[in-house]
């Protein structure tokens, strides 16, 4: 143990020596210090992030007017081109279109560069970009960031799918994909097509659900598959396809189904290895299968429906409904403490604080806030108001000023834009701009900053319920009437044993 003190002395000295070193100069556009990237401009040391964008978008000179890459600024502030602050060097320009800055490669500017291998990457055998990939060529090409476009080309593992499906077929259609193996790579080759116009827009999570459906059947045993076929198509699919006419079908609802489907076979498999079938299937059976599978008792009830209707199964009756009364609640200083932050709170990501206080203030789900669109919100005069279902609803004036600056700055994600005419733009648009974001996302960003989810919406509906009727909150927030309905009698069966709780301690 002593003969390590002279190396731990040691390695404190070297510490503090670091310590004693200069710290990086600031940067002279940001001012932060770091590391600095060039130190011979004569603007002074630029970060590296500050650099490039400087690089990146040439401004016209406060001196020759010329639009150029700024590298100096006059004692008033005013930004001076390379030339004119002594840097010949700067003045460079794309040899294709003249762009002044942002070269790339080969002489040429990143959009110069983007535009030959978007060519390169959708060019048939012959050579040429087919007239029903032009759109996707023209949207690549003109991506507001290039570089994004660039990068996207080199690595990802969709664009190496496209290219393929441009080079193998002369036309490509939603059949045609249907046909491959599906995955996340060509799930986004699909929504890329969609959204830039090549191929028309259809209910995505349905035709998910149904291709789901056939590989998940095919990969079944004989035996099984005649069973779990007809229940997951023209049970669980045929609800889904009148849910989705109705336009409520949504990706959480898909997920349901899955498991119903999945819990089907479960009890198929159980059957099995049982030695029993769906007709000798007792009623002490299928509760001895729900005490082993107990998470499965909600998704069961759609296949047991099914097998006494076909006659496939009797003497069996459906298990019990379990309630699942909310639990998870925030105290009233919790609640209000959490929305105070979210509205007043500079340090706060944008997103994190208009959809922490949209939860807070109305009792909405996270997967319904993100994919609100920009249409949903209108203002008169000073006043914000946003529209769930048909009534608009007045928005508090931090909250309206904090989506009106969401609006006019969109945080992008995409390297495509959504094309006009594309319906209405999200609040947050996702990958590509076409979509909102994920549900998961949202929940990511607010658990990463203290803002739970759950106990926060069920506070607020409950605090709705307890102010105003049922069908006034189902109105105004666009929930189900039957659910809040349910939210009126649980906050009214709360308060009944609260009072009774009371009226137990007068007693005693």
């Amino acid at each position: 143990m002593l003969g390590d003190l002279p190396g731990l002395f040691g390695a404190q000295r070297d510490r503090a020596a670091d310590r004693a070193q200069p710290a990086c100069p600031a940067c002279a556009d940001c001012g932060r210090s770091r590391q600095s990237r060039l130190v011979g401009w004569p603007v002074g040391p630029l970060c590296s992030g500050c650099h490039s964008r400087r690089a990146r978008n040439p401004i016209p000179c406060s001196r020759c007017s010329k639009t150029r890459v700024a590298g100096g600024r006059t004692p008033a502030g005013d930004d001076l081109c390379g030339p004119c602050c002594g840097l010949d060097a700067l003045n460079v320009a794309c040899r294709r279109c003249g762009f002044p800055g942002d070269v790339y490669a080969d002489g040429k500017c990143t959009r110069c560069v983007a535009d030959d291998r978007v060519r390169d990457l959708l060019s048939s055998s012959n050579g040429s970009i087919t007239p029903q990939l032009q759109p996707l060529a023209d949207a690549l090409a003109g991506a507001a960031r290039p570089r994004s476009v660039i990068y996207w080309l080199r690595h990802s593992p969709s664009a190496k799918l496209l290219a393929a499906l441009a080079a193998e077929h002369s036309e490509i259609t939603h059949e045609l994909l249907d046909g491959l193996p599906q995955g996340g790579n060509l799930w986004h080759v699909r929504e890329t097509l969609v959204a830039t116009g090549v191929l028309p827009r259809r209910q995505e999570t349905l035709a998910r659900l149904e291709l789901w459906i056939r590989d998940f059947t095919d990969a079944l045993p004989a035996h099984q598959a005649r069973i779990i076929r007809p229940f997951a198509e023209w049970q669980v699919l045929r609800d889904a396809r009148r849910r989705a006419a109705r336009g409520r079908y949504k990706a959480g609802s898909a997920r349901t189904d899955r498991t119903d489907i999945r819990t089907a076979v479960l009890i198929m498999i159980w059957l099995d290895d049982n030695q029993l079938d769906l007709s000798t299937l007792t009623q002490e059976a299928l509760d001895l299968w729900l005490t082993t599978h107990p998470t499965r008792r909600h998704g069961v009830g759609a296949f047991v429906r099914w097998t006494l209707a076909r006659r496939l199964a009797s003497g069996i009756k459906l298990p019990p409904e379990v309630k699942t009364d909310a639990s998870h609640f925030l105290t009233e200083d919790e609640h209000y403490g959490q929305l105070r932050r979210c509205l007043n709170d500079d340090q706060l990501p944008l997103d994190v604080r208009i959809i922490g206080a949209m939860g807070r203030l109305y009792g909405m789900q996270i997967t319904r806030i993100v994919t609100l669109t920009t249409d949903r919100f209108h203002k008169e005069d000073t006043d914000w108001y946003v529209t769930f279902d048909r009534e608009p609803v007045l928005l508090p004036p931090k909250l309206g000023r904090l989506i009106e600056e969401q609006i006019r700055h969109p945080a992008r994600i995409s390297m495509l834009e959504q094309l006009p005419g594309d319906g209405s733009r999200y609040l947050w648009p996702g990958r590509p701009a076409s979509r909102a974001v994920g549900g998961g996302w949202a929940h990511t960003r607010l658990k990463r900053h203290g803002l739970p989810s759950l106990s926060a919406r069920n506070t607020a509906v409950i605090e709705f319920v307890a102010e105003l009727p049922p069908i006034v909150v189902s109105d105004l927030l666009g929930i189900d009437p039957g659910t809040a309905h349910k939210w009126a009698r649980f906050a009214q069966d709360s308060w009944a044993d609260y009072l009774a709780a009371c009226q137990e301690d007068g007693d005693g």
